[in-house]
């Protein structure tokens, strides 16, 4: 097993492209997306809509944890910027 440090990203689907194309240019291409996600946040109920208006979707990636900062650095940006949220746990690739 390889020690790596899981992200799991729940933004909302209008932005989800943009955390896409971040993860690329970070040379993170593999990842697992679900869309139509729904919780309740800052913001209230997400996913209710049925309209589809303010889906989320959730992103897990799997990240070496020598790079695991710069990802970060790199995200927060975009998470303040847009919103969302970024958990970070440590995981074994099996």
């Amino acid at each position: 097993m390889q020690d790596v440090k899981r992200l799991d990203l729940v933004v909302e689907s209008r932005t989800a492209g943009r955390f896409l194309d971040a993860l690329d240019a970070l040379g993170l291409p593999h990842r697992t997306v679900v869309p139509g996600v729904y919780g309740t946040g800052q913001h209230g109920a997400r996913g209710t809509d049925p309209f589809a208006t303010f889906d989320n979707t959730y992103v897990i990636v799997a990240v070496p944890p020598d790079r695991v900062d710069q990802v970060v650095d790199q995200l927060r940006g975009l998470l303040h910027e847009v919103g969302g949220m970024c958990l970070v746990q440590d995981a074994q690739w099996v």
